[in-house]
């Protein structure tokens, strides 16, 4: 058999990938030799080479790269995601992610993995009750170019919503917890947007 018909073979039995190039041209039975190499190079990124290991981490590299630096990711989505992109019969679990994670050498942008727990707590300021003293607060901070009101969110919770705009301030448009160091921080930033 030729070295290009095995390699085809390979290619429809899903058998991408090899610990190393070696491998694959002595599987053929061809001799190693510059034609086989040639003909090895033709095929690209068709075929992975290292060992399994070596091919996860390159994919879960990938995968935290794209991430947004100090972010929350779901360690089971990621699976999911990385396991996308493997070659058939690999197969990625949770643990490594999370051991991934806990490697700095990996984890450049800082990822954190996601919790029922963190995701309660990051909610747990914007579940609160509006007093009408708390609304009179909000009513003395407005003024023309100043748009300041609550807003529910999808989930039910409350947030505080500031727009700035108009030939008095610049343009800006963010949302705080609704709590009193929420007011102050808004203060600061009305002055701030202040043309």
């Amino acid at each position: 058999m030729k070295f290009r018909e095995f390699l085809d073979t390979q290619l429809k039995k899903g058998n991408t990938s090899w610990e190393s190039r070696s491998e694959i041209i002595r599987a053929s039975g061809s001799p190693q030799s510059g034609h086989t190499v040639k003909v090895l190079k033709e095929y690209g990124d068709k075929f992975q080479f290292g060992s399994v290991t070596e091919i996860k981490n390159k994919e879960i590299k990938k995968y935290f790269a794209k991430q947004p630096k100090d972010s929350f990711i779901s360690v089971e989505g990621a699976a999911k995601q990385i396991q996308k992109e493997l070659p058939k019969g690999i197969i990625i679990g949770e643990t490594i992610i999370y051991s991934r994670l806990e490697d700095p050498s990996f984890n450049v942008n800082n990822l954190k993995p996601q919790t029922l727990d963190n995701q309660v707590s990051k909610t747990a300021p914007y579940d609160v009750k509006i007093s009408k003293e708390f609304r009179k607060k909000l009513k003395q901070l407005r003024e023309p170019g100043v748009y300041l009101y609550i807003e529910v969110t999808q989930r039910g919770g409350n947030t505080l919503r500031l727009k700035t705009g108009g030939e008095l301030f610049k343009t800006s448009d963010s949302s705080y917890p609704p709590n009193d160091d929420s007011l102050k921080l808004i203060k600061k930033v009305i002055e701030e947007n202040r043309k």
